[in-house]
């Protein structure tokens, strides 16, 4: 990248006074050489200029509070969030060990035959759990949604 591309992005911290010591010299010193940029950078300064004679709106007494108490509610959701599906993992991890220690016993009461019984019989809860707690899902999303 040649010194002008470099500088350019700069000249509008520039002209509102928002560069270190090195960062400024180097912009000065490319204005002096560069009648592009320095047009660039008076114009700036004008606008700068004009928008902090501006009055600034007053801001509100209870900001800093309001946007704590927002971000405490917002990792509190997400940590939330973490440990139901910790919880959702372990449930499915338990449900599993579950289901192949029924198959063994199945199968030793029934013989090989009765692999497809137990493949009804330990789909079929699982498939009715499906739209309640799907419903929660949704309704809980809902819940968030209007809280934020």
């Amino acid at each position: 990248m040649t010194p002008h591309e470099t500088t350019r992005p700069l000249l509008a911290l520039s002209a509102a006074g928002l560069l270190d010591a090195a960062q400024e010299r180097r912009v000065r010193e490319h204005v002096r050489e560069c009648a592009e940029c320095a047009a660039d950078l008076d114009t700036l300064a004008a606008l700068s200029a004009g928008l902090s004679s501006l009055p600034a709106p007053p801001v509100p007494v209870d900001l800093l509070a309001r946007t704590q108490a927002r971000l405490a509610a917002e990792l509190a959701a997400q940590t939330d969030r973490r440990r139901t599906a910790v919880w959702a993992v372990a449930a499915c991890v338990f449900a599993w060990i579950v289901a192949l220690g029924t198959w063994r016993v199945y199968g030793i009461l029934t013989g090989s035959a009765g692999v497809l019984a137990w493949l009804t019989l330990t789909a079929l809860p699982g498939w009715l759990a499906v739209p309640p707690a799907a419903a929660l899902l949704a309704h809980r999303r809902r819940l968030e949604r209007s809280m934020s």
